[in-house]
C-alpha cells in the first residue's frame, strides 16, 4: 500500500504537457460502477480494493463523495446492514440505471484505449525509426 500523503491530483493540477500519475480522478465513477456490477460491496471495501488490488490511490472521502453523487445520479443504492457485533456498514450496489451508465462507460473507454492504442503503436514506430538510425 502507499503512503497516504501520495494522491492523485487531477489532470489540470499538473504542468502543462506532463503526464497524470496514476489513474486521472475523473476515472473513479468508472471503476465504482464496475466494482458494484457483480456485487454489493460497502465503502470500506471498496476503497480497499481500490488501492490494493486496482493500485488506485484514492481516499475513503473521495470515495464516499463519489459514492454519495452516484446514488443522488440514481444509478447505485445503498442499505444499512445492522452487524450483531460492531457497526452497521452501509451496503451499496448497482441499480438499472448505473448499468447502463456503466455501458456508456465502457464504450467512451473503450474508444480512449484504442486511441492510446494509436498513440503506442506510432510512439513504438518512431522510437525503432530513430534507434535504427543511430545504430546506422
Amino acid at each position: 500500500m502507499r503512503p497516504p500523503t501520495e494522491r492523485v491530483l487531477p489532470f489540470a493540477a499538473r504542468e502543462s504537457g506532463l503526464p497524470p500519475k496514476g489513474t486521472p480522478k475523473n476515472y473513479l465513477m468508472a471503476w465504482l460502477l464496475v466494482m458494484l456490477s457483480d456485487h454489493s460491496l460497502h465503502g470500506y471495501e471498496i476503497t480497499k480494493e481500490l488501492n490494493e488490488k486496482f493500485d488506485i490511490v484514492t481516499d475513503a472521502g473521495t470515495v464516499y463523495r463519489a459514492l454519495r453523487q452516484l446514488e443522488r445520479d440514481g444509478y447505485i443504492s445503498s442499505w444499512w446492514d445492522p452487524k450483531e457485533q460492531g457497526p452497521a456498514r452501509r451496503f451499496y450496489a448497482l441499480t438499472d440505471a448505473g448499468n447502463a451508465a456503466l455501458n456508456m462507460w465502457s464504450e467512451v473507454l473503450d474508444a480512449y484505449r484504442t486511441n492510446l492504442e494509436t498513440f503506442f503503436a506510432l510512439y513504438e514506430r518512431r522510437h525503432e525509426l530513430s534507434t535504427a538510425t543511430k545504430g546506422a
